[in-house]
């Protein structure tokens, strides 16, 4: 990771890269299709069907606790699988934004209502959403607590927001440290632990905050392929073995380091 410092925050341990890149990082084609086991995704195309699992999972926990399937806004929703999910499951009203004009090209070309852009350069009205989500994504962003406050401000009072992220208080973390997978250069700009993260969406506004440890539903073969970052020979060896068996696809749920986030807008409106 030679030129990639990271600060921490002494109060509320939030991480972040000392010298974050001054021009957008390109989510080009390259960043969904690329060999690199430490950056973008290896194929997002063949990731499609476990994804699919998680974001339904997903979903249906949201809907439990908004207690609605009303407007929903996926930010950095890429090819737009969680809303291809959200609308199978009968969400009223399902948008994205996504600032890879890639992945917009595509999501669009699926009959998806995706924005280009980010939440600040599209024309959102206040009190707008019923649900916002942030999957994989706070991480990208140079100021995240004034997109959180962006967030409060056009989602409905009693709205909820939802959040994935890299935890930098997580097991996995502390074990690898600097060798952590989720160190990434020019990619991830912004860390969370979880006593960070609460702090962040209480400054934003947001209260009954909760936060845990979660999971996605992954393949083996993804797996193997984010493990050549530490060995390549030898998991390149096992990727190649794994993808003449049966098991190559088969979904299971893994813990790899990363917290879910909850929070709500007061439904009496702060201001």
């Amino acid at each position: 990771m030679s030129g990639y410092r990271l600060a921490r925050c002494s109060s509320c341990a939030m991480v972040w890269d000392y010298n974050p890149p001054t021009n957008a990082y390109l989510y080009d084609e390259n960043y969904f299709i690329n060999e690199n086991p430490k950056g973008g995704y290896a194929n997002y195309y063949e990731g499609m069907r476990v994804n699919k699992k998680t974001f339904y999972e997903r979903l249906k926990k949201i809907e439990k606790k908004l207690g609605n399937k009303g407007k929903l806004l996926d930010v950095g929703c890429a090819l737009g699988d969680c809303l291809v999910e959200a609308k199978k499951l009968g969400w009223k009203d399902v948008q994205g934004v996504e600032v890879s004009e890639f992945a917009h090209k595509i999501a669009k070309r699926r009959n998806l209502n995706v924005r280009s852009g980010d939440i600040f350069k599209n024309p959102f009205h206040k009190d707008s959403f019923d649900v916002i989500l942030y999957q994989d994504v706070i991480e990208h962003i140079v100021d995240p607590v004034g997109e959180l406050k962006r967030v409060y401000q056009i989602l409905k009072p009693g709205g909820i927001i939802f959040l994935v992220t890299p935890d930098t208080g997580g097991w996995w973390s502390k074990i690898l440290g600097p060798l952590w997978y989720h160190y990434k250069p020019m990619e991830h700009i912004s860390y969370f632990s979880k006593k960070s993260m609460i702090l962040a969406l209480q400054k934003s506004g947001f209260d009954n905050i909760s936060i845990q440890a979660t999971y996605h539903v992954l393949s083996l073969e993804y797996i193997l392929n984010r493990l050549k970052f530490y060995a390549p020979t030898f998991f390149e060896f096992l990727l190649k073995i794994s993808r003449k068996t049966p098991f190559r696809d088969v979904p299971f749920n893994a813990y790899i380091g990363e917290l879910e986030a909850w929070g709500q807008k007061p439904k009496r409106n702060k201001g």
